[in-house]
């Protein structure tokens, strides 16, 4: 999901409502649906197989909903997927285990120079590459040669002494993380709760959950801690998806040499405080916004050179660049400087909160991590497109990442790309 894939619940729903009836009216349609629903996921995509008329056509189109008609190539890895494979390039013996479909994972180890391989067996990992074990099934692009687990059946016929089962049981007698998973995969379950001895660690993200209040949240998961306590499994939450990259990244530094000085908290604090001072000063703000301004603009002619390297001409786009700030104190995100604008009075400069499903798409960038573009759709803004792009300040050698804003790219035209689940473009 941190890469704009669909989550395993809206996966299945799409695959639903391309296969309903089209006899059926408007009303009748959501109707069927709401009925077909009641069968739970398993069942909705049960019945989504079933009335694809084969497994092929039904692999096909689980292909077409998952990259949303785009292909695997357009989506990229996300900050949790990089933190994972530095992992493996730190610890080589670490195995690595998936429940999705995709080769994101695999394209992140290859980043990192790895010989990155997806595996659908338990043979043993040869020490000059990494396997990536996809537990459900792996999507090549070949509908004739795929499977994917995903319906009823699948785990109704799933037989005993599987290669699934002989390397999860492997692998539940050490220790496992378990990352951004929602354990509810019955699968998973039944794995993890025949298992005995050895205490893990799941890091769960409430970004893929609905917006719930303080009190509901902390009631809820209690229980959910208690619950998975049972099955030996110790659970954490993060409240966004590219805190779970960081919570890796500092695991990762505390576990190898040189440890950082001082928490995470404390070191990103001091960065942003740093880079606002350097944009909304105190004093003397009228001059250097302006030099704020005057340096956003020139990054604009580089913006309009890139897609000269494609043969695109984008010298008459009308175009705009915003740089946002991320205090960790305050738990918000404000706007540090533009391309056609500038802060005059320190006053009026305020915040906007950190908070998942934001209308703001610099803090959708931050909170996921990765890149995220929609359209406004308001007739108060001129622009047709925004793309946010998180900003994250590194060291050499992976020895520090901080996570310091976002950058905004706006354009008068609307991205030439079909609206996610949730309206925005990924």
């Amino acid at each position: 999901m941190e890469a704009g894939l669909p989550s395993w619940a809206g996966l299945v729903r799409a695959l639903l409502e391309a296969a309903a009836p089209a006899s059926l009216n408007e009303n009748d349609r959501a109707a069927w649906l709401d009925a077909a629903a009641e069968s739970g996921l398993l069942g909705m995509a049960a019945t989504a197989r079933v009335l694809a008329g084969s497994d092929e056509e039904f692999v096909k189109r689980v292909d077409e909903h998952l990259y949303r008609g785009k292909g695997p190539d357009y989506f990229d890895p996300g900050p949790v997927a990089r933190e994972i494979a530095a992992w493996k390039q730190a610890y080589p013996e670490i195995q690595l285990a998936t429940f999705n479909y995709d080769q994101l994972l695999e394209r992140a180890l290859q980043d990192v120079g790895l010989a990155a391989e997806p595996r659908e067996d338990s043979t043993p990992e040869p020490g000059e590459a990494a396997f990536v074990r996809h537990l459900h099934g792996l999507l090549t692009g070949t509908p004739t040669n795929d499977a994917v687990v995903l319906t009823e059946r699948d785990y109704a016929v799933w037989s005993s002494g599987s290669w699934q089962d002989e390397f999860m049981s492997e692998a539940l007698n050490g220790v496992c993380v378990f990352l951004g998973l929602s354990f509810t995969d019955q699968n998973l379950l039944r794995w993890i709760y025949g298992a005995t001895g050895s205490q893990h660690v799941a890091v769960l993200t409430r970004q893929s959950s609905p917006r719930l209040s303080g009190q509901v949240r902390r009631e809820l998961e209690s229980a959910n801690r208690a619950r998975l306590a049972r099955a030996h499994v110790t659970a954490y939450w993060a409240d966004f998806y590219a805190e779970v990259a960081q919570l890796m990244h500092e695991a990762r530094r505390r576990r190898g040499p040189g440890k950082p000085p001082m928490p995470y908290p404390e070191r990103a604090q001091k960065r942003a405080l740093k880079g606002r001072r350097r944009c909304l000063p105190t004093s003397g703000l009228p001059r250097r916004q302006s030099k704020v301004r005057e340096i956003l603009s020139g990054s604009l002619a580089g913006v309009r050179a890139a897609p000269a390297t494609v043969g695109l001409d984008a010298t008459s786009e009308v175009l705009g660049l915003g740089l946002w700030g991320l205090d960790y104190d305050e738990r918000n995100v404000t706007l540090w400087g533009s391309s056609d604008r500038v802060h005059v009075d320190i006053s009026t400069v305020t915040g906007v909160p950190l908070d998942w499903d934001s209308k703001w798409v610099a803090v959708e960038a931050i909170t996921q991590g990765s890149v995220v573009e929609w359209d406004p759709d308001t007739y108060a803004s001129r622009w047709r497109s925004v793309r946010g792009i998180p900003l994250v300040w590194t060291k050499a050698a992976q020895r520090e990442r901080i996570i310091v804003g976002a950058t905004t790219l706006t354009s008068r035209q609307s991205p030439p790309v079909a609206p996610s689940s949730t309206g925005r473009r990924k």
